[in-house]
């Protein structure tokens, strides 16, 4: 796959990533339209299997059909996800996350860079940490370089409410470790107006919300004031570090 065509998504794939199952089951397609005309440049789609995780969201096909021209964000909260990757990417899927608490979390990245090779096309390969999961512990998983991490402030698994500020120390620790292979970090969990703040000064190349949008009075202003919240926090830490 040609650097250049890697770096292109790269670049779309920041900023705040909308979660679509969020929106109202009945109109998930006129809500991906919205966020393509509020200037979204990413859709993230949670998807559960009701194994992995209690719920159950939805697969492939919802892939397929919600692109609106974004670049569509898959989170695999399932089990065994290297036995879906292939599907997801045949969907369109342009960045698929898995967990690192899957019990074949290795085959599953190298199952998104093989579904890459195969569709000639770049595939970013994800992995997620649940709050209780450590930076040591997944060191072996952080040596295959994964283009994205992703760091969830709650566990679906069990209800807890999202810790923001641990969440955002393990992204900072991240950050240092990864260093030298640079992966897109992401945030995801308890992404509000009221956190966006303390969530992108840890920098994050894409926070996920989805109910703080299709929940709001007003979807279009909440999702663009998140993207200007992030935005602009990432704009005052660099003139800090300047």
């Amino acid at each position: 796959m040609s650097g250049a065509a890697t770096q292109s998504l790269r670049r779309r794939c920041r900023g705040v990533s909308a979660g679509i199952f969020a929106a109202d089951a009945g109109k998930l397609a006129e809500a991906a339209v919205a966020v393509a005309s509020w200037g979204g440049t990413l859709l993230h789609f949670d998807v559960m299997d009701g194994v992995f995780v209690p719920a159950i969201t939805g697969g492939p096909l919802f892939v397929k059909a919600l692109a609106a021209g974004m670049a569509r964000d898959v989170h695999l909260m399932v089990d065994r996800p290297s036995r879906h990757v292939s599907a997801f990417a045949d969907a369109g899927a342009d960045v698929i996350t898995v967990h690192a608490e899957a019990s074949d979390a290795a085959d599953a990245l190298k199952a998104v860079r093989l579904a890459s090779d195969r569709l000639r096309r770049p595939i970013l390969a994800g992995l997620a940490l649940m709050p209780e999961t450590s930076v040591e512990s997944v060191a072996p998983l952080l040596a295959l370089e994964p283009d994205l991490i992703l760091v969830l402030s709650l566990d679906p698994r069990s209800g807890t409410a999202p810790d923001i500020a641990r969440a955002c120390a393990k992204l900072d620790c991240l950050a240092e470790r990864t260093a030298a292979s640079a992966p897109w970090l992401a945030f995801d969990g308890g992404v509000t107006a009221a956190t966006i703040g303390a969530v992108s000064r840890s920098r994050p190349d894409i926070v996920v919300s989805g109910s703080a949008i299709f929940a709001a009075p007003d979807p279009a202003q909440a999702f663009r004031a998140l993207t200007a919240a992030w935005d602009g926090a990432r704009v005052e830490r660099r003139t800090v570090d300047a």
